[in-house]
């Protein structure tokens, strides 16, 4: 039963490990003058918007991370990589 859970868990980090990248460098795309606004312009600014090398940086972290969960045998090294991922991602979203 725990085990069956863990693979989910490994599996589903690894579909956004793949995902990650698409993400990551999504960009709005679409011009607005500066008197109209869109109510989902805030949302891709704060999330969808690529804003340096940083971001990058995480999520090559993550992506890291996920193959570390997925493929090492040492329990500690997948703890550390668990704490990585996650970190990781709490700090794309806070950026």
């Amino acid at each position: 039963m725990i085990r069956e859970t863990l693979d989910r868990f490994q599996r589903l980090l690894l579909a956004l490990a793949l995902l990650m990248p698409a993400i990551a460098t999504a960009h709005p795309g679409h011009y607005h003058p500066p008197d109209e606004g869109d109510e989902f312009d805030q949302l891709r600014a704060d999330y969808f918007h690529l804003h340096g090398y940083l971001e990058v940086g995480l999520a090559a972290v993550a992506l890291v991370a996920v193959l570390l969960l997925r493929f090492h045998k040492n329990r500690k090294v997948k703890i550390g990589a668990a704490i990585a991922f996650t970190g990781s991602l709490a700090l794309i979203v806070a950026f």
